[in-house]
């Protein structure tokens, strides 16, 4: 029996154990140490049973003496394990306009009607140093502080400076054309056209140099070389050379030319012919040939330009058309309009300039 009794109080003991560690009181700050009138805040946090009734003491204006109470007071409830659990926290903002070292006792918690106590907490409050013969010694009011400017502080006046100098200078160009009621004139430079033979051999030597005869498209490379040679042959002669068959281009140079010094232009537009109708492949050598062709019928067709004729003019041409009625009078009210708005800016820039020194 005495065996059986004791193991009844265990059992009992564990119970009572395990019901306490079931609740937990939690009191903390957030600086332990501050200087006479600064806050700090200070929680109590329960943690216990979702749906237990948790109820905190009423405080009214202090906690302890000299340690007062700046509202509001909050109470959050955050839930934990799938909200079997909840923490449930009142959280106060506290001061004290005298140094001293403040202690709080265990905060009493009731939880469904039983009490729990938090741990103790203690806080100091420092004061100033005041030197030895000042105490009363009163100071007059300090200037106030320089600071230096920011960007974001002046973005809107350089933003408005820019735009009153654009429309100021925009509005007095327009005045300007407005007044001014001369004819127009305009001043032509004119650039002289390159003579054929020099488009034709440099368009030669840049295929070359791209690699056209050793490309393995050849139909591409002598499509490019005979586009070369028809609009050399188109500008040169004087005929349309680029909408004529090779047959019709032969034929029509030979009114000029005999036909001996047309067999290396006739070798080369057969061959590109039947590789661009016939997809013949031609040898890499036969490509080679084909270029130094086309290249030796320009240079022994080409015509020499002067020297002189080759150099840009400037030629001065006068308009003698004055502006309409209608267009004077949209000059008139376009530039109004911005002079208005170049004044708004201007107007607010200096407002802007105003507040920000005075």
């Amino acid at each position: 029996m005495k065996r059986f009794f004791i193991y009844l109080i265990f059992c009992f003991a564990s119970v009572a154990f395990a019901s306490a560690q079931n609740v937990i009181v939690r009191a903390e700050v957030d600086s332990m140490m501050m200087w006479i009138g600064q806050q700090t805040g200070l929680r109590l946090e329960v943690t216990c049973d979702t749906g237990q009734d948790v109820a905190f003491p009423a405080y009214s204006d202090t906690i302890v003496t000299g340690l007062e109470i700046v509202p509001p007071v909050r109470t959050d409830t955050q839930y934990v394990n799938n909200g079997q659990r909840m923490t449930v926290t009142r959280s106060y903002t506290v001061t004290c306009f005298d140094s001293a070292l403040i202690y709080i006792p265990p905060i009493p918690v009731r939880v469904d009607g039983t009490e729990y106590e938090s741990n103790r907490l203690a806080l100091a409050f420092m004061t100033y140093d005041i030197p030895e013969g000042q105490e009363t010694q009163i100071f007059g009011p300090k200037e106030n502080m320089k600071t230096p400017l920011r960007f974001y502080e002046v973005k809107g006046l350089l933003l408005y400076w820019i735009l009153a100098i654009i429309t100021i200078v925009l509005a007095v160009y327009l005045f300007i054309r407005y007044a001014d009621d001369k004819p127009i004139i305009r001043k032509i430079r004119i650039e002289p056209k390159l003579p054929a033979h020099v488009v034709a051999i440099s368009g030669i030597e840049h295929l070359r140099e791209a690699g056209g005869p050793h490309s393995e498209d050849s139909k591409a490379y002598y499509t490019q070389l005979t586009d070369i040679l028809r609009e050399y042959i188109n500008d040169r002669f004087g005929f349309n050379a680029t909408e004529m068959t090779s047959y019709e281009i032969l034929e029509k140079l030979e009114e000029s030319r005999d036909k001996e010094s047309l067999s290396e232009l006739r070798d080369l537009l057969q061959t590109a012919d039947m590789v661009k109708f016939a997809k013949f492949k031609p040898m890499l050598n036969e490509n080679d040939r084909n270029l130094v062709s086309a290249l030796e019928f320009v240079n022994e067709t080409k015509v020499e330009v002067p020297e002189s004729e080759l150099q840009p003019r400037e030629e001065e041409t006068v308009v003698e058309i004055k502006r309409s009625k209608g267009a004077r009078l949209a000059l008139l009210l376009t530039g109004l309009v911005i002079a208005v708005a170049g004044t708004v800016f201007l107007v607010l820039t200096v407002l802007k300039l105003y507040y920000l020194i005075f």
